[in-house]
């Protein structure tokens, strides 16, 4: 697997500092007898043992970070007389269901699980639990009866904590591939296209961004068919994309659907934002799990440099670093193809407009940056450190 990066050096040292530190991981399954799921609501969830200690195992923890579990009421658990696999949290976000609560079901690929019921909490008390968290559990093999989503606090006959296989912009494992794997195996093949690209343009202007559908009208042009994953049913974006070549797109969930490609082949992801830090570190551990080569192109063409998930717009455009891609992979366009969306720019100007109107300065912006990051310094244990930025993040109100 390869890298090919067109973009700005502040850029290129940022991804190159990030995969550097990147690496594998073998996983394991720790058995637990009596186990306690605990589900304390907003001040966390886990695993613990019948003498009330923690499973370490059982924390979710993205980069250094974990929720944190404080000691909670031992008197009148219920119990269920059940072998459990723990699988994690319902989280309301797609694609970080898709890379952090989908990285233990990996255990029921092996036979002594695969017959066992899984366990979710619904620590944030999501209603209605999204249906793509049913979806994905049961493309996997595992019957709508035996998802068990939790309220409280239940022991178990025994519970069985996979550890994590995948750990944002840290780690990755054989397993966590194998995991989505399984998944497209499970899915019906159908007629589908060597070369994707997953457009974000059918989006709200909240989420979309400016000026992509010129940019992939030259995709469209080079033989690339375009699709709009939300408005499509789960199986059938995963049908598309399992047998495809090629995946392009600007940076986000969509192509994250790369975890349903075959080894050999390539990701191409537009850099939407101007500021060095974005997603494509990740994506890059992503790729190299599934045996895919990345390409990664600095496309933004933003006024105020933003980062990866600011509430900000955002546009692209054709400018020189998309230049270099297209040549270097040999792209038919015209001058028609390449010059300035003026209707883009002028529904991004309307925007950023309205946002700078009732947002923070990027000087504010910064001092309340600084100000969450080293007051957390004092914070004892990392996991507290988390939940303290957290804390200040929404007393703050601070955004990217």
């Amino acid at each position: 697997m390869s890298y090919t990066i067109f973009g700005e050096p502040d850029f290129i040292r940022y991804f190159k500092k990030h995969v550097s530190k990147q690496y594998m991981i073998e996983t394991s399954v720790v058995p637990v007898d009596r186990g306690i799921i605990v589900n304390e609501h907003d001040h966390g969830f886990g695993v613990f043992d019948a003498e009330f200690n923690l499973v370490p195992e059982s924390l979710q923890i993205r980069k250094n970070n974990g929720q944190y579990i404080p000691n909670f009421n031992h008197d009148n658990i219920p119990y269920l007389d059940e072998d459990v696999v723990f699988i994690g949290n319902v989280y309301p976000h797609f694609g970080h269901f898709l890379l952090e609560h989908m990285n233990r079901l990996y255990a029921l690929l092996n036979k002594a699980y695969k017959d066992m019921k899984v366990v979710l909490i619904n620590n944030m008390d999501v209603s209605p639990v999204p249906k793509y968290i049913y979806d994905f559990i049961e493309l996997f093999g595992v019957k709508h009866d035996d998802i068990i989503i939790l309220d409280r606090t239940t022991k178990f006959k025994h519970v069985y904590v996979p550890t994590q296989s995948f750990n944002m912009d840290v780690y990755s494992s054989g397993m966590f591939g194998k995991t989505f794997d399984r998944i497209a195996e499970n899915v019906p093949s159908i007629k589908g296209y060597d070369k994707i690209y997953v457009s974000r343009a059918a989006l709200d202007n909240r989420h979309k961004v400016f000026g992509e559908e010129k940019v992939q009208h030259i995709f469209e042009k080079n033989g690339f068919k375009v699709i709009y994953p939300e408005t499509l049913p789960l199986k059938k974006q995963i049908s598309l994309v399992k047998n495809c070549k090629i995946l392009a797109g600007c940076a986000g969930t969509a192509l994250h659907l790369g975890l349903f490609m075959k080894p050999g082949g390539m990701v191409i992801q537009i850099k939407r934002n101007r500021m060095p830090k974005c997603n494509a570190s990740i994506q890059d551990l992503l790729n190299r799990t599934k045996g895919l080569d990345s390409v990664f192109i600095s496309g933004s063409i933003e006024k105020h440099k933003m980062e990866h998930g600011s509430k900000a717009p955002q546009i692209i455009g054709v400018n020189k670093y998309m230049r270099e891609f297209f040549d270097a992979y040999g792209f038919k366009y015209d001058a028609d193809d390449i010059a300035p969306d003026n209707v883009a720019w002028a529904e991004y100007n309307e925007l950023m407009r309205e946002y700078i109107k009732t947002h923070d300065s990027a000087f504010v912006k910064k001092l309340k940056k600084c100000f969450i990051h080293w007051s957390a310094l004092i914070v004892p244990t990392r996991y507290l450190r988390g939940r303290w930025r957290k804390f200040l993040k929404r007393k703050l109100n601070y955004e990217k």
